[in-house]
């Protein structure tokens, strides 16, 4: 590319930075002072819900999205909180919360049910001394409800009915639960595997195994994740566990996968874990917030939504693959970004950028209209050599432009091209 040529794509990728701007995670709900997003869940590409509750008060809201989370609806309850939600498709769903009992450090549990998104709910129910924490269903007659110290409610005809299951002992706060099919289900507490084989009439608890989360690819083999940094594989319907990994954070909040491959862990910060070889390694990704994450949905492997602390919502569209990695502290004469390898390249590649002092680097990728299509590093550097890697898995073929920025000043343009 001769001089001329550099220019003018340089020219190209500042004029249209503002207007195409897009970071990993994008802020898609504003913050709400004092209110904690417990649940989220999208439901098909443009429909999702979330909801979640104001600290030390029986008052929540529920936050529905239509558009692919560019705008959320939100609906307040004055008098009871609303804690988890779990839908069955785009407009058939559940939500659970409590309110305050007359009888002091007493609940009431409240069970509601929408078969129109989100518009209207019914009351499903109301259980007198209900602290209820976790809601699954596995299809559209059977769920069931863990609460704390042991509750448990189970409903097989839609919710018309619920069945007090509550055991003598087991869990103390549920924070994961999953049913594998009718029969089979699972709830842990960070510190204790609880299981039934029955609906619920009889329990199994383990000890040992400190599990919280809970993915099941299939009816034999799931993944799961508690408060002792490890992540466990079953083969046999949660039977025995195995581990085949650490995670970077110790108590576990939220697990999905996308794919047999492909799967995402939060804990409580401010990031995100990804998983491409079906957990057995873990890259960890800033989402760049401030604000604890609470729980997470992924429609499929790029798109993503992860809901935090204070009511805040973030989307991601590239999967979050921010990958940057420090391989050398040996401090470099000027600062250099490298060509990519390979190149031309089949969905991924990797390069190195080299820092020569502390800085704040912004590292973008654009087409070749010069419309910025993804941002693989926008943080703090100390002086070193570090490894980027772009993930251009969700992007069609052709000539892409990368370029370097160095405390808001444009250092290097280096041209790629994706051939899959």
């Amino acid at each position: 590319m001769d001089k001329l040529k550099i220019i003018s794509v340089v020219c190209i990728l500042l004029l249209c930075t503002g207007a195409y701007s897009q970071s990993g995670w994008l802020v898609v709900s504003d913050s709400i002072p004092n209110f904690y997003l417990e649940a989220i869940q999208m439901t098909s590409a443009n429909k999702g819900y979330a909801c979640g509750s104001i600290v030390n008060s029986s008052s929540g809201s529920f936050l529905k999205t239509t558009n692919g989370g560019l705008n959320w609806q939100r609906t307040d309850y004055s008098t009871y909180s609303v804690d988890d939600i779990s839908f069955l498709n785009d407009y058939t769903g559940y939500a659970i919360g409590y309110a305050y009992s007359p009888l002091p450090g007493y609940y009431t549990g409240k069970i509601l049910k929408t078969t129109d998104g989100g518009n209207s709910w019914a009351k499903s129910d109301s259980i007198s001394y209900g602290n209820f924490f976790k809601l699954k269903f596995y299809d559209i007659n059977t769920g069931f409800i863990a609460g704390k110290n042991g509750q448990l409610y189970i409903t097989t005809n839609g919710g018309a009915n619920w069945l007090n299951r509550t055991l003598a002992f087991n869990w103390h706060e549920p924070q994961g639960v999953w049913c594998l099919n009718a029969n089979i289900w699972f709830i842990g507490d960070g510190n204790k595997l609880n299981m039934t084989t029955n609906q619920g009439v009889n329990w199994v608890r383990n000890d040992s195994l400190p599990l919280s989360r809970f993915y099941f690819f299939d009816q034999y083999t799931g993944i799961a994740s508690g408060n002792n940094y490890k992540i466990y594989k079953t083969t046999n319907s949660g039977v025995n566990w195995l581990v085949i990994s650490g995670h970077p954070t110790m108590y576990s909040i939220a697990l999905q996968f996308t794919d047999n491959n492909t799967g995402y862990h939060a804990g409580p910060d401010t990031y995100i874990s990804k998983t491409t070889n079906g957990g057995y390694n873990w890259v960890q990704m800033p989402v760049n917030t401030g604000d604890y994450i609470y729980a997470l949905s992924f429609i499929n492997n790029l798109t993503g939504f992860v809901a935090c602390r204070y009511g805040r919502i973030y989307k991601t569209t590239n999967g979050g693959s921010v990958f940057v990695a420090n391989i050398s502290n040996e401090v470099p004469d000027k600062f250099e970004l490298g060509q990519n390898y390979p190149n031309p390249f089949n969905q991924s590649t990797i390069f190195n950028l080299q820092c020569s002092m502390k800085g704040n680097v912004s590292v973008k990728v654009f087409d070749i209209m010069g419309r910025e299509v993804q941002t693989l590093v926008n943080e703090t550097l100390a002086a070193g050599t570090y490894q980027v890697r772009f993930d251009g898995s969700g992007l069609a073929s052709g000539l892409y432009y990368y370029s370097m920025s160095i405390d808001g000043k444009q250092t290097a343009v280096k041209k790629m091209v994706m051939m899959k």
